[in-house]
Formats: C-alpha cells, sequence, structure tokens
C-alpha cells in the first residue's frame, strides 16, 4: 500500500555550526526568522503529510521569531492559511489559532511545539468564507477543543493511511474547520473586519480569474464589489495598491505558465494575453519581482526539487528534505 507523502527534517542532520542557518533556509519560503541570540546548540526539526489538497505536520524547535511582511507576501508563492495547534507549559493542551499567511505575521521569539494543517485559501474559502477574518485569533471553548483532538488524532494515525485516503481525509478536515471556525456569539463585534476579510477575499478572487482580462483595473475591481475607490485603495494598501498587486498576480501566473512541461508559446504572447502590451515593460517588471529573466525561468523550468514519488524520504539527502518542504508549500493545492 502507498501511504500518504511524508517528509521529515531535522537540524540533527547537519554540523551544529550549520544547524541554525540549515532551518532558517527551510523556513525561508514561507517566513523570515531571528534568534534573540546566537548561542550554539540550536535545534529544529518538522515533519508533513500531503493528503490531498491539504498538509499536515508538525514542528519542534527552539526559541525563533517568525515573520511574515508585506514585502515578503507579495514576493512569494505562498497563499494558505495555518491552522495551528500550539502546546504551551501553562497550556499541554494546546492553543489553537488560525493565520491568514496572506496578512502580514509577526510571531514572538518562543520555542515551538505545534502541530499545523496548511490549506491553501481557494480550498479554505469554499469551506469556510470569510476565513480571513479569524487571522491571529484564538479559537477556544467546546468547538476549539473538539477541533484540537482531532487534529491529535489525525497526525497519530497519518502513517497508517494511504495515499488513496488523502482526498476523503482532506474533505472530513474542512468539514471539521467548517463547524468549529464558523461564526461565533461575538460575531457582531467582529462585523466590520469579518467585512472588510471578505471584501479582500472577494476581491482576490475576482483578479485571480480575469488575469487574462485586458479590462481588469481598480474601476472594474469597484463595480464587481460595488465599493467606492476609496474604499478599494484602503483594502490594498497593505498589499502594496491595486495597481502593484494586480500585476504580481499576473507576473506569477506567467512565471507558473513558463515553468511548466506543456508551455511552448512565445513568451511575449504569453505577456500580452497576461496584460502586458510592451514585451520591454513586461521583462522589466519580471526581472524586477523575480530577480530572473523570463527566459532564464524558462530555461530552469525542469530544475525543480524531488518529486516525492521518485524515492523515500530516507534516499534523500538533509538539504533536499528542505528543498522538498519548500517545494510542497509553493505548490500545495
Amino acid at each position: 500500500m502507498d501511504r500518504l507523502p511524508y517528509i521529515r527534517f531535522s537540524t540533527d542532520d547537519f554540523e551544529p555550526g550549520d544547524r541554525l542557518d540549515a532551518w532558517r533556509e527551510a523556513m525561508a519560503p514561507m517566513f523570515e526568522t531571528r534568534r534573540p541570540d546566537e548561542a550554539p546548540g540550536f535545534r529544529g526539526a518538522a515533519f508533513t503529510y500531503l493528503m490531498g489538497p491539504l498538509a499536515l505536520g508538525g514542528t519542534e524547535v527552539d526559541a525563533l521569531a517568525y515573520e511574515r511582511t508585506a514585502a515578503r507576501i507579495r514576493s512569494d508563492y505562498i497563499d494558505h492559511y495555518l491552522v495551528r495547534l500550539d502546546y504551551q507549559p501553562d497550556r499541554p493542551q494546546g492553543v489553537l489559532r488560525v493565520i491568514d499567511l496572506g496578512q502580514a505575521v509577526s510571531l514572538p521569539p518562543a520555542p515551538m511545539y505545534c502541530l499545523c494543517v496548511f490549506v491553501p485559501r481557494d480550498v479554505m474559502d469554499a469551506a469556510l468564507p470569510g476565513a480571513e477574518s479569524l487571522h491571529g485569533l484564538e479559537i477556544d471553548g467546546p468547538r476549539g477543543r473538539m477541533l484540537a483532538d482531532y487534529m491529535r488524532s489525525l497526525t497519530r494515525n497519518a502513517p497508517g493511511l494511504a495515499i488513496t485516503d488523502g482526498p476523503a481525509m482532506a474533505d472530513s478536515t474542512l468539514a471539521m474547520m467548517a463547524a468549529c471556525l464558523g461564526p461565533s456569539r461575538d460575531a457582531d463585534a467582529r462585523a466590520r473586519s469579518v467585512l472588510d476579510a471578505t471584501l479582500i477575499g472577494q476581491a482576490r478572487r475576482h483578479v485571480d480569474s480575469r488575469l487574462t482580462d485586458p479590462a481588469l483595473d481598480a474601476d472594474s475591481l469597484c463595480r464587481a464589489l460595488s465599493i467606492s475607490r476609496t474604499k478599494l485603495y484602503a483594502l490594498f494598501q497593505p498589499l502594496g495598491g491595486v495597481a502593484r498587486y494586480i500585476q504580481q498576480r499576473r507576473l506569477k501566473r506567467i512565471y507558473a505558465l513558463l515553468t511548466g512541461p506543456t508551455e511552448r508559446r512565445r513568451i511575449g504572447d504569453i505577456a500580452f494575453e497576461h496584460g502586458f502590451s510592451d514585451e520591454a515593460v513586461f521583462a522589466r517588471a519580471f526581472k524586477r519581482e523575480f530577480g530572473k529573466t523570463a527566459r532564464e525561468v524558462r530555461a530552469a523550468g525542469g530544475v525543480s526539487a524531488p518529486d516525492p514519488g521518485d524515492a523515500p524520504d530516507t534516499n534523500l539527502s538533509p538539504p533536499q528534505r528542505m528543498m522538498l518542504w519548500g517545494a510542497w508549500m509553493s505548490d500545495l493545492g
């Protein structure tokens, strides 16, 4: 029986002086990390299972500060929710939180012992509309405890699950999240934040569904969302502005196409399809966004992290395991 795809990595596999840098490199696809001091003896370990469109994992690591800035959000491909169960000395049953990786995150330095589920934005939005409003909140009470218990049970049983079980387990997990994270009795107090979160979610989906529409701009978004330009600009200010966000999403779509095995059109034709009428302007924007030209990205398209089906986890070197984890997070969904 083929098991769920699985990866585990630990800084124990590196020389002591390289362990902190190795962990930072592993987290780099998602977070910038900072240690309060550079004392020796750093240790971190993590595991992840791919479960249909979701990823289930856990981390045990010494104290680090984690930050996901607006600049990082604009520059990477990670657009997921993170449902995290943190174990703390004074709360051994864990503290459940939701983190929207499309919003800024700043976690103070502390040891981290947690379970987590990564959910792509479109998958979560379909199961739980308005999930953006849960960002940073602690989920307590009976429903929070039920979801925490479910995450612990899922982690215990994941080693015995077949890869064919993944989609069904993902559906069950999403149903459990929808039941436990849905609107609570303090919804009225959060009405404004829920509305704003819902609007930005709708705006993101509208943009992504119309990346090849030459008429996609601030005015079309205002009409689609029935809001004023002032409100729209306020919503997109943390993301660098409306025009910048649209351009970044188009560039990321083009990047994904160029690295795909079946895309053979001229780069200029792909750029034109995605709203760039001037190839020189596109070339400058692409190089500024990714640090490489579109030709370089296309040429390197076949070079990627090892596929989980290529070899068992034990056959991968420690750096390959960390690279594979970053690839899984980027490609999740």
